[in-house]
């Protein structure tokens, strides 16, 4: 977890630069809000905006403010330090997403010695739509870490195109109505491929990201 490190840029898409090889796989609403406290300790941490964007990447959440500030121009959290993750809808007020946080080291908030808890709020929706997918990259980027340790691989630079294949579940085992799989488990031989297979990173990351788009523009 880290503030004020993104490296933005508002002549990009995204109006930050990514990281390499990261994608931008959701992007909330613009009146999406933003809170990063802590509860106890001498020294409590006490940040937030009104509204902003946050952005689920391969590797980490971004979360830009409308309004900048001296105190929080930015702030950003690897996937795997993200924990504790719940979605909640209020009988009054929208519905909001929160997680406990684990800093990271250089990261500018070292200092708390107590627990931190992010929330977002999304004014305009997309809460449920944020949860859903933040818990399946959460879920295959572990996976990935995993494999990568079990492989002896540095972990530090580990991605979703390091995935390992996905796993259809197991016959007369439906999925929940309106739930979809990241990867489709139906392929085409309609048209045999002439030239050579493409590499497997290709493969598994094109599928991931198709997938996640595809369920970004349909729930808008």
């Amino acid at each position: 977890m880290s503030i004020n490190w993104v490296m933005l840029d508002d002549r990009t898409e995204h109006n930050f630069v990514k990281l390499p090889s990261e994608e931008v796989l959701y992007s909330s609403p613009s009146r999406t809000s933003f809170s990063l406290s802590s509860s106890a300790g001498a020294k409590k941490l006490a940040l937030s905006s009104s509204s902003g964007i946050v952005h689920l990447t391969s590797q980490r959440i971004v979360y830009i403010p409308t309004q900048r500030t001296r105190e929080l121009e930015s702030f950003s959290c690897p996937i795997n330090h993200l924990h504790d993750t719940h979605v909640a809808a209020p009988f009054f007020g929208a519905n909001y997403w929160t997680a406990v946080v684990q800093p990271v080291a250089e990261g500018g908030l070292t200092w708390v010695s107590s627990v931190i808890e992010l929330k977002l709020t999304f004014k305009e929706g997309g809460a449920f739509d944020f949860y859903t997918f933040f818990e399946r990259v959460k879920e295959l980027f572990l996976q990935a870490l995993e494999a990568a340790r079990d492989q002896g691989r540095p972990m530090g630079n580990i991605h979703l195109q390091e995935l390992p294949p996905y796993e259809a579940p197991p016959p007369g085992i439906d999925e929940p109505a309106g739930s979809t799989s990241l990867v489709d488990a139906t392929a085409s031989y309609a048209n045999p491929p002439t030239g050579p297979p493409p590499g497997y990173e290709e493969v598994q990351w094109e599928s991931v990201e198709s997938e996640l788009r595809r369920q970004t523009n349909n729930a808008r």
